[in-house]
């Protein structure tokens, strides 16, 4: 093996080294050395007649790198005769080994492999993709199979490398896609290792072009929809008109004519779209259907309905409905149903549901909820539901929940459940609760829960508040006024413990950490950690019960190589003698659980032997010593 490194002999060495290439060399590369990574630094060699160890180090030396591999596996009777200029030292070892040797780099070093043999089905394409005309290396291009979706993404060096499924012996067919870029399609043969290089051709105006059609679409659309006459006849006439059947292909071609804006129908059927002051029983479009006024009564539309007044009863569109005041009644869209003012009762829609002044009734929406106002009836989303005022009953989504107000009933998300002002009910979400004032409920969540004021329960991994009547459940709680104590202590075993408990009385969280005193000077420190949880009942105002249960991992030096657990059961006293300052002593069953198959455990018995009240090793090679124990220690806080 070639490399100019030293080999660490020890576990700490071992994790010193590792620490050193995670995370000292990553910081330098960016502040002291280049920072292209060594496989995209350029080389300009020539090279006639060399051997190929010769070349590498040519290589290493020009691009400030160094070259480790094993000897077996490079010919080093290969003679190289090749001329490079400007090329990457990836396309450079690419061309030298013709793709039987893999390369990757790390930290100064560059990791020279040999290339697996290619299973039946799994292909690896790596390349470059370039800008047909400048020859530039494009970042964020994507690159896919087609058949077996397999996907990657061009590095900011336009590298990639893709693993793909494909039958033995036929070519891969990959799309290559940016945006402002032609769509391209390659093939590249089944049996090829080596780079591929895919040049693709910018198409600048694309999107300009497409952007100016849109404008001048909706330019001409917002000029021709309402033609001089028929909008003089919607200022100048005053009186409703009433008919009992209608029917138009476009607005004010149809049996209502120019008038169309004035008459008020119980029946309409416009083929593609229509226009009227209102609606009493139903009207249908073959594209949309847009009144002045209400309605009142069924709407049905291929794509949208827009409503300037109240809608009562049921509208239906394909894609969105649209109106100006409330809606008293129930909405179906496959995108969205916009309202600016109340609605009530049901609305249904594929992607959003939008009130602008709040929401009485239902809301399910396949993205999102958002009520400008108050939400008074359940609304439920697959991403998210927004409300500006109170909430309540229910507010459920596959995401966040969002309330400017309070809430009276339930907050259930995939993610965040946040709500500005007092919880009265419930917060249950996958990752985070927040509460900024009174919960009167519980959270429940995978992650965090937050109040400033919590009557009732938090459970989640870690649970934050100012004061709570409860308790809180979880790896870490925070309670600010609650129970927190720093304690310094010694048991049979270690004599130097530190724990921290945090939490309330009837249930609190214990951080720990212990170490033999008379191995600090050693070479390799004997310690602790552990995690548990336990109890303090009062027994009296200045005597409190403690049981406690803890586990503790034993770890010589650096390196936890096997189990090595002391598992403590704890019951004891603690007497608060004045204020922030108290004693604890009681005793413990304590459970030492060893795998059998590692035969390097350091002895934990150097000063002490317990009586061992059982040893027994189970199927599964686990170990199981327990002996009585005690514990004294000072408490703080």
């Amino acid at each position: 093996m070639k490399r100019n490194s030293h080999r660490p002999t020890s576990s700490v060495g071992i994790c010193a080294t590792i620490l050193l290439l995670l995370c000292v060399r990553p910081l330098s590369a960016y502040f002291i050395d280049d920072p292209i990574p060594p496989l995209e630094r350029t080389v300009t060699l020539s090279i006639q007649g060399e051997r190929i160890e010769s070349v590498l180090k040519k290589i290493s030396a020009q691009a400030g790198f160094t070259f480790s591999y094993n000897s077996d596996i490079v010919d080093n009777e290969k003679i190289i005769s090749k001329n490079f200029t400007k090329r990457t030292v990836r396309e450079v070892l690419d061309e030298i080994f013709g793709g039987s040797i893999q390369y990757k780099s790390r930290g100064r070093y560059v990791i020279l492999t040999k290339a697996p043999v290619s299973e039946a089905k799994e292909h690896r394409i790596t390349g470059y993709v370039l800008d047909e005309s400048t020859g530039k290396r494009l970042q964020n291009v994507s690159v896919y199979d087609p058949v077996s979706l397999s996907s990657a993404v061009t590095d900011s060096y336009g590298y990639f490398q893709l693993e793909v499924d494909q039958p033995s012996g036929e070519d891969v067919k990959l799309a290559i896609r940016k945006l402002n870029y032609a769509d391209t399609i390659v093939a590249v043969s089944y049996n090829r290792q080596r780079l591929v290089s895919i040049p693709i051709r910018e198409h600048a105006d694309k999107v300009n072009v497409l952007a100016d059609s849109v404008r001048q679409r909706i330019k001409r659309f917002w000029n021709t929809k309402v033609l001089t006459p028929q909008a003089a006849n919607l200022v100048n006439i005053q009186d409703t008109l009433y008919r009992k059947f209608q029917i138009s292909v476009v607005p004010f071609v149809g049996t209502n004519h120019k008038l169309s804006g004035n008459v008020i129908n119980d029946y309409s059927y416009n083929i593609f779209g229509g226009y009227a002051l209102g609606v009493r029983k139903l009207e249908i479009g073959g594209i949309f259907n847009s009144i002045r006024g209400d309605v009142n009564g069924v709407q049905f539309a291929g794509i949208f309905n827009s409503v300037g007044g109240k809608m009562n009863k049921v509208q239906i569109a394909g894609i969105f409905n649209m109106n100006r005041d409330s809606v008293n009644g129930y909405q179906f869209a496959g995108m969205l149903n916009l309202n600016g003012n109340s609605s009530n009762q049901l609305s249904i829609a594929g992607l959003l549901n939008l009130t602008n002044r709040g929401s009485r009734g239902a809301h399910l929406a396949g993205l999102g909820n958002a009520s400008l106002g108050k939400q008074e009836g359940p609304h439920i989303a697959g991403l998210f539901n927004f409300s500006t005022g109170d909430s309540h009953p229910a507010q459920v989504s596959g995401l966040t929940n969002f309330a400017a107000g309070g809430i009276r009933g339930a907050q259930v998300s995939g993610l965040v459940n946040f709500a500005l002002r007092d919880v009265e009910g419930a917060q249950v979400t996958g990752i985070m609760n927040i509460a900024p004032r009174k919960l009167k409920g519980a959270q429940v969540s995978g992650l965090l829960n937050y109040a400033t004021t919590v009557h009732g329960a938090q459970v989640g991994l870690i649970n934050i508040t100012d004061s709570i009547r409860g308790a809180p459940v979880g790896l870490l709680s925070f309670v600010w006024k609650g129970y927190h104590k720093i304690e310094i202590s010694a048991d049979e075993i270690f004599y130097t413990n530190v724990a921290f408990r945090t939490g309330v009385r009837q249930f609190y969280n214990i951080l720990t950490a212990g170490a033999k005193p008379n191995t600090f000077n050693d070479e390799e420190t004997y310690w602790t950690f552990g995690y548990g949880v336990g109890t303090a009942p009062r027994l009296s105002r200045a005597l409190s019960l403690n049981v406690d249960i803890i586990s503790n991992q034993v770890v010589y030096g650096g390196s936890i190589e096997a189990v090595n657990l002391i598992n403590k059961v704890y019951v004891g006293l603690e007497m608060q003698l004045v204020k922030n300052l108290g004693i604890t002593f009681g005793v413990t069953l304590n459970g030492y659980v060893t795998d059998t198959t590692y035969d390097k455990y350091m002895p934990i018995f150097t000063d002490y032997e317990p009586h061992i009240i059982y040893d027994r090793t189970y199927s599964n090679d686990m170990n199981l010593k327990m002996w009585w124990g005690g514990k004294i220690g000072v408490r703080f806080l």
